[in-house]
């Protein structure tokens, strides 16, 4: 794909309606367009070009492209400049293998550390979840979920774990707010979130493992079918 193919397919996923710095419209509109496979893998972007195309300056897609890359979703090389990774089902396999793994761990530690305060707290923001979804608002109710996980990293007080987890996360999370439409995968996953609650609360720890597992589980099983929907392979 060349710059101008790139311009006019990043065109389409642009939206300016909204009252956010470019920067961050620039990165969701790459993120939609890379996730449904309309900007290529193996794509080469030329910021010097891209901007002249585009009539802004390299700025704003500089960080663009940075937070991407802190996605793996495009990569820095040297000598070739920025090239497009793509998302692919092997990759999103492998990265839920390991979610599972360190979410469980993270979720253990996180119940090891918690107050009764930090449980109240934690309550309330799932009651605050209840409340986003009875109103149907879906941007509401994935800003909760993501304030859930990070609720729960932050307690873990592992910042390296923090720091391997987030990525993984963020790889897939353009498919799993669109799993997020349905009002029947919204109320499935908050009363998930209650049973990883549950389950930090009163113990044991086997059970946490359990309901974290089984939530990623079902998350993946979203993520996979929304993926062959947009005939990602």
């Amino acid at each position: 794909m060349d710059t101008e193919g790139l311009m006019l397919t990043l065109c389409e996923f642009l939206d300016l309606s909204k009252n956010a710095p470019l920067k961050d419209v620039l990165f969701t509109a790459f993120k939609q367009a890379i996730a449904l496979g309309r900007i290529p893998a193996g794509t080469a972007i030329n910021e010097k070009q891209l901007a002249q195309s585009l009539h802004i300056s390299r700025t704003p897609i500089r960080a663009a492209l940075d937070q991407l890359a802190s996605e793996r979703l495009v990569e820095r090389k040297p000598g070739s400049g920025i090239i497009v990774r793509g998302i692919s089902k092997r990759d999103a396999d492998e990265v839920y293998e390991i979610r599972v793994v360190l979410e469980a761990l993270a979720t253990v530690k996180a119940a090891r550390n918690m107050t009764e305060q930090d449980f109240e707290d934690l309550r309330a923001l799932l009651e605050e979840g209840q409340r986003l979804n009875a109103a149907d608002d879906v941007d509401g109710v994935v800003q909760n979920w993501d304030d859930f996980n990070r609720f729960i990293f932050s307690k873990a007080d592992s910042p390296r774990l923090q720091s391997i987890i987030e990525p993984l996360q963020a790889y897939t999370r353009y498919f799993r707010n669109m799993s997020a439409k349905p009002e029947e995968r919204r109320n499935q996953a908050l009363e998930e979130h209650w049973g990883i609650y549950l389950a930090m609360r009163f113990g044991p720890e086997k059970k946490i493992e359990q309901v974290v597992r089984t939530h990623l589980n079902n998350s993946y099983n979203l993520v996979n079918g929304e993926m062959t929907t947009f005939g990602i392979e």
